[in-house]
């Protein structure tokens, strides 16, 4: 059952506690989380062992990650690149140094679209941020398309297979408006890994927790290559000459069969995420700052 301000706290300081920067900074600071009977992971049930083997051509079900997450160095960003990731301050950076971008009142401003409950967008969204930087996604095929559905907000994607190509432009005049989540194509590599190619973003989302820009014309790459009967991996691979200097894979990482199948109900609601700013956020001395 959700708790209407509590669930938005938790995922707010949840950025904070779990985001990949934090961690790295801080291992000793992390809360030992303790596995329960019958888990290998916090909510990531044990399923038999040995598991089968992966069926070909099927991602179908619901699957529980990013577990395992890594990155490859970031490379430089371009000048623009630079620039636009200066504009962005994300929460994570609260703590070092931190108090050259406090207010008069002490507060960290935040410009974090999320904040007000703007979408995520993607890729963000592969990171399902809230609460334990794990959530449920589902993949489930349609007409001429593969659907991929996300507990974190409950948003979903379409992912087309009809031999259609991505747009080469966005937001020009009689091309197609950008998009939080982009367009998306894709196909079967072999039996067991699908390839998503996408592109068309709408710039306003970040690429991550801390606050790295993907620009409109960016291509992102996933491959879903399913390992056995309860394991996918996934390598996403980013090209965006506008603001990085060469492609760089900005995500591995894991996903595991759910074994109910069944979603929380996960929302960001613009009323409570205004609430936890003025009550407890801005008290406590991280503020936000109208988005740019």
């Amino acid at each position: 059952m959700r708790n209407p301000v509590a669930t938005v706290i938790v995922a707010f300081l949840a950025v904070l506690a779990f985001s990949p920067a934090v961690v790295a900074q801080n291992p000793k600071d992390r809360p030992q989380r303790q596995e329960q009977p019958g888990y290998v992971a916090e909510g990531v049930p044990k399923m038999p062992n040995p598991p089968g083997p992966a069926p070909r051509h099927d991602l179908t079900g619901a699957w529980v990650g990013p577990q395992n997450v890594s990155r490859a160095p970031m490379p430089p960003m371009t000048p623009v690149g630079e620039a636009r990731f200066k504009q962005n301050k994300p929460y994570v950076q609260a703590g070092p140094g931190a108090a050259a971008a406090a207010d008069s009142a002490g507060h960290i401003a935040s410009n974090d679209p999320f904040i007000t409950c703007d979408p995520l967008g993607f890729p963000r969204d592969l990171l399902n941020h809230a609460v334990s930087s794990r959530g449920g996604m589902i993949f489930q095929p349609g007409q001429n398309r593969m659907f991929i559905m996300f507990e974190q907000q409950r948003v979903w994607r379409e992912i087309w297979m009809d031999g259609r190509q991505l747009p080469s432009n966005v937001d020009a005049k009689g091309a197609p408006d950008s998009r939080y989540y982009g367009y998306s194509v894709g196909h079967w590599d072999g039996d067991n890994t699908f390839v998503i190619d996408t592109t068309g973003f709408d710039e306003r989302a970040w690429l991550d927790e801390n606050g790295h820009p993907r620009s409109k014309m960016a291509h992102i790459e996933e491959r879903y290559t399913r390992l056995d009967q309860y394991n996918i991996q996934l390598t996403a691979t980013l090209d965006d000459p506008k603001f990085y200097t060469k492609p760089w894979v900005f995500l591995k990482a894991n996903y595991y069969w759910m074994r109910d199948q069944e979603f929380e109900e996960t929302f960001c609601i613009p009323s409570e995420g205004i609430e936890y700013r003025d009550t407890l956020a801005r008290p406590s001395g991280i503020g936000a700052e109208a988005s740019k």
